[in-house]
């Protein structure tokens, strides 16, 4: 029987501490322990514990969690939100496992569990006991030391509802954990700039790393800003000078993430976009310095060049290997973000009144088009000062109009917290605009 496991009400359970340094040999194990766990909880659902089939996963998940144990010294897995922490460090899952992962949550969460730990190695009985919670025919209340009959020693198991009374009271009263975020987050970005920044270099030696590298970064920004999503987009206004594409791209990313989140979009969704906008304008490195910032109207030349970069960047995703339905978003999303949302029918004085619109253009695209100008606006460059916020909604919302979604455009000014109304009426004098 049980000699090590134990369930009580977490009252120490760490539920708001973010920012633990990235561990890829730790992040393996927990991801194997929560696929495990997830096999396990859904085959209970089917058979009985006892049955023979559960002995291989059940010893596979002992050796995973007396590695993490023997490694930490501890383990402490609890279910926040739509993810699980291990050791208050994120488990980051591939895309193809969050329904599993989802599935899981909601299990532990229909028997009240909302994680658990444990100090000392794991033993196969008590792991069975553990899984016998899930079973189907179990309608009994988990109790702090277990099922009846099959009592738990050493792994405590936080109750989900003492959880979330915990974490439903540090979302009204943050304190530190606003903090924590915040640093997390600027961890998470300076990586970004330094992970783009080297496949910048190899898209110019002609020789791209592995973009998908760039996943986990992405699912970070996805996960942090989620619930506080305005509160990021301070991060957008860290840029250099003369590292303007790098800051750039990774700004637009986050830009993204925000503003998809704002329309809705899900979590995996939102990473897909954010992934594609992290490397939408990879193909401008590839112009030459003086082309990139030079002042005035390009010649046929400089604009042919300039017209390809697209191109370019779409040639770079073709070149990984392999080929999905994922890739060829990627593809088309990266193309079609340059592409005119309309045509613009104008009055007599050159303002605008309608736009007809060109061609159905995807979600992902027009998204990232409205960031990119914003962003670009916004910069500095060799060639002009950068437009304050007011300033650049103004020209995207009479001069450029035509490039936009203009009902996107509409939330993209509420979630940056200008009313495009009080902006500037379409009867208004128009704004022109140079050097995007």
């Amino acid at each position: 029987m049980a000699d090590n496991l134990k369930i009580t009400q977490s009252q120490d359970e760490s539920t708001t501490e973010f920012g633990r340094e990235h561990n890829e040999k730790l992040q393996a194990l927990s991801r194997s322990m929560v696929a495990g766990l997830y096999m396990l909880v859904r085959s209970v659902k089917m058979y009985d514990p006892e049955n023979t089939v559960f002995q291989k996963p059940l010893h596979q998940l002992q050796d995973i969690i007396n590695q993490i144990i023997g490694k930490e010294g501890r383990l402490e897995l609890v279910g926040v939100k739509d993810s699980f922490y291990l050791n208050s460090m994120l488990v980051k899952v591939d895309l193809n496992s969050i329904e599993n992962q989802r599935y899981l949550l909601t299990e532990m969460r229909a028997k009240d569990v909302g994680g658990f730990t444990l100090t000392k190695p794991v033993t196969v009985p008590e792991l069975k006991n553990f899984v016998w919670i899930f079973s189907k025919e179990q309608s009994a209340t988990t109790e702090e030391d277990g099922l009846a009959g099959r009592k738990l020693l050493n792994m405590r198991v936080a109750k989900f509802s003492k959880l979330k009374e915990k974490l439903d009271k540090d979302m009204n009263d943050p304190g530190d954990l606003k903090v924590d975020r915040k640093k997390y987050a600027m961890t998470i970005y300076a990586r970004s700039v330094f992970f783009l920044g080297k496949y910048l270099e190899s898209v110019r030696a002609g020789k791209p790393i592995n973009a998908s590298k760039a996943l986990r970064l992405v699912q970070d920004f996805v996960d942090i800003s989620y619930e506080q999503r305005t509160h990021f987009l301070g991060m957008t206004t860290m840029r250099r000078e003369d590292d303007y594409l790098v800051y750039h791209q990774v700004n637009v990313s986050l830009m993204c993430i925000v503003f998809g989140a704002e329309l809705g979009l899900t979590k995996p969704q939102l990473r897909d976009l954010g992934y594609i906008a992290l490397f939408h304008d990879a193909g401008m490195t590839t112009l030459p310095e003086e082309l990139a910032t030079k002042r005035g109207a390009l010649t046929p030349e400089e604009r042919v060049a300039v017209q390809r970069a697209p191109l370019i960047s779409v040639r770079n995703i073709l070149m990984e290997k392999g080929f999905s339905r994922s890739t060829l978003l990627r593809v088309v999303t990266t193309f079609e973000h340059k592409t005119d949302f309309g045509t613009a029918v104008r009055d007599s004085r050159g303002n605008i009144q309608m736009i007809i619109p060109k061609t159905n253009l995807g979600v992902y695209a027009k998204i990232i088009a409205i960031c990119d100008a914003y962003d670009a606006l916004t910069s500095k460059r060799p060639y002009r000062d950068a437009y304050g916020p007011e300033v650049a909604l103004m020209l995207m919302w009479t001069e450029m109009r035509n490039k936009f979604d203009p009902e996107l455009l509409e939330v993209f000014m509420r979630v940056m917290a200008i009313q495009p109304i009080k902006v500037l009426s379409k009867r208004q004098q128009s704004l022109s605009v140079s050097g995007l």
